[in-house]
């Protein structure tokens, strides 16, 4: 590996980023459809884990799927999580429950250890699929490694009874954001009830809250970025179009157009502005 001009071998950088190197150098001359890995946290430290899973993402073609101990990792960056446990008959597999409770998820993510690396704010989206779309948006700030993403798991926690639960992360940080969708099917049309008592709450406990003028992240996406990552048969979504009426696109594939808009398609808008304020004041 060359590195700043200097040449090392791979037993020089260190266990983590060799293994980070060998697989994605695999990965990219194969070309897969799925990708099966084991623990891929492994001799990672924090700032790379996430990182690892999105850039693997990135060359497989229908998705992957990973073990790990790490069920931090797992509720930040899985869409669908499972557990697997030893039983007199064999392996006894079952949908791990996606409710989260915040501080404890902080907790299994090692928060301490983040704002050792430099991380130093948090913001809460609302599943796994935001977090990788906002985290392509960040790295265009070149501030992925300065937030941590933390899920909502849906609208479970986007309700007029999550005060207990904000007010128990609030203890943990002081600087924390909350970006959720609108759900509008119009430009005129109110937030839902649930929706507006959770931002409501948001704001008197002392968090940023901001929910989207748009009806989704998607609904965001240029016509340039979408075709360019499903084809010229997809265009963009109108500002309030529910993407389940798109046949062919999922939001588990939102990341990767998301990695492809630029900081001019974005900015102007109020995603943009909410993205751009969160990544300047500190």
């Amino acid at each position: 590996m060359f590195i700043d001009g200097n040449p090392y071998t791979l037993s020089e950088i260190g266990s983590g980023l060799a293994q980070f190197f060998i697989v994605l150098a695999n990965v990219a001359v194969e070309e897969p459809s799925y990708i099966l890995i084991d623990e891929p946290e492994l001799n990672l430290n924090p700032l790379l884990q996430l990182d690892f899973l999105t850039t693997l993402g990135n060359y497989a073609k229908k998705g992957v799927l990973f073990a790990t101990h790490s069920i931090g990792l797992a509720r930040s960056s899985a869409e669908q999580i499972y557990t697997v446990r030893k039983s007199n008959d064999g392996s006894e597999v079952r949908e791990y429950e996606k409710n989260p409770h915040l501080s404890e998820l902080l907790g299994e993510l090692s928060f301490s250890t983040y704002q050792e690396l430099g991380f130093n704010k948090i913001l809460l989206v609302e599943g796994p699929t935001e977090i990788k779309t906002i985290q392509q948006f960040l790295r265009k700030y070149r501030k992925d490694h300065e937030i941590v993403l933390l899920p909502l798991g849906g609208s479970s926690l986007i309700n007029d009874s999550s005060e207990l639960e904000l007010i128990e992360i609030k203890r943990i940080s002081d600087k924390i954001s909350v970006l959720i969708d609108s759900e509008r099917k119009s430009p005129n049309e109110e937030l839902e009830s649930k929706r507006q008592a959770f931002l409501d709450t948001c704001r008197r406990i002392g968090i940023l809250p901001h929910a989207l003028e748009r009806r989704a992240i998607e609904n965001y996406f240029s016509d340039r970025a979408v075709k360019l990552v499903k084809g010229s048969n997809f265009h963009k979504l109108q500002p309030y179009e529910k993407l389940a009426d798109v046949p062919g696109w999922s939001k588990a594939e939102n990341w990767k157009i998301a990695r492809e808009m630029t900081l001019d398609e974005l900015e102007g808008t109020d995603l943009g502005v909410f993205i751009k304020n969160l990544c300047e004041n500190e």
